[in-house]
């Protein structure tokens, strides 16, 4: 079990202005460090570095997989005027540029337009459902390290391919949300997941391709820290040309919307299909 705000934290550089640093935390591997680990750092350190209290947008490129070792973030202030500010952060390891990310930040209080129209799609809530760990109770002790410190719970699961939406109940496991800066990291990194479940929802096992983030775009609307439980809703409604585009939202149990993101997606082959279709007809799940 691990904390992800504590495996997130930044500590500010006292020899250089705008320079921080932390160390990738193996708890949250997929295939190397989570995409959305990374950009809760970049996010983090921007928020550290901002003379304004609020995230607004973030957005990063994804450009190369970390190792589980120290990286620096530098902070570059972008302008802005005395009630919004753009800031720019890059993670670094060594000479490797692993991600360059953009945020606004804005002061509280601002006044404007005020409607809302979000509505939370119609799903059972997380305590009429099955958890990944009862789904897949003979697997999932070798799903990915990440899953041993959050917990999600699907609405739908093992159904043929069909549309391609993905939405599931998803909760820390052993991290105490405190704050709106702590919910912000949050529920960026939520919002990370829907594009790959969503897609493969159209298609059924065994993944001919993967289909890594490109970028990461996030809207934050509403601050939820006391929640347990956010609905991560994510649809594809095309893939084409070798990319995969989602546009994803955070739902909160009483159906406010909390925050709304988009992720591009570069498919590539998988190198692990010839044997996951071997194992299917083996075990009798193709009709070839």
């Amino acid at each position: 079990m691990a904390d992800f705000l504590a495996d997130s934290r930044v500590e500010r550089d006292p020899h250089r202005p705008g320079i921080l640093h932390t160390s990738l935390s193996p708890s949250w591997a997929v295939w190397g460090p989570n995409g959305g680990y990374l950009a809760a750092i970049a996010l983090r350190s921007a928020i550290e570095q901002s003379r304004l209290s609020k995230p607004a947008s973030f957005h990063c490129h994804f450009l190369a997989v970390g190792e589980f070792a120290p990286v620096e973030v530098e902070v570059t202030r972008l302008g802005g005027g005395r009630r919004a500010e753009s800031l720019r952060a890059d993670v670094r390891q060594g000479d490797n540029l692993l991600l360059a990310a953009t945020a606004w930040m804005v002061d509280d209080g601002l006044e404007g337009y005020e409607h809302d129209f979000g509505r939370a799609p119609e799903v059972p809530r997380p305590d009429e459902l099955k958890g990944y760990q009862e789904l897949e109770a003979d697997t999932y002790e070798s799903w990915f390290p990440i899953w041993r410190s959050m917990e999600g719970r699907p609405t739908r699961w093992k159904e043929p391919p069909g549309e391609p939406v993905n939405r599931t109940w998803l909760r820390f496991t052993d991290t105490p949300v405190r704050d709106r800066h702590d919910d912000a990291l949050r529920q960026l990194f939520w919002l990370d997941f829907p594009g790959w479940n969503a897609t493969i929802a159209a298609h059924g096992w065994p993944f001919r391709y993967l289909c890594p983030n490109l970028d990461l775009t996030v809207q934050f609307h509403r601050s939820a820290p006391d929640e347990e439980w956010m609905l991560a809703d994510g649809f594809v409604a095309l893939a084409e040309g070798g990319l995969v585009g989602c546009v994803s939202r955070i739902w909160a149990e009483d159906g406010a919307l909390l925050a709304t993101g988009t992720s591009k997606h570069f498919c590539r082959p998988n190198p692990q299909y010839e044997a996951d279709l071997e194992r299917a007809r083996a075990e009798g799940l193709l009709d070839d």
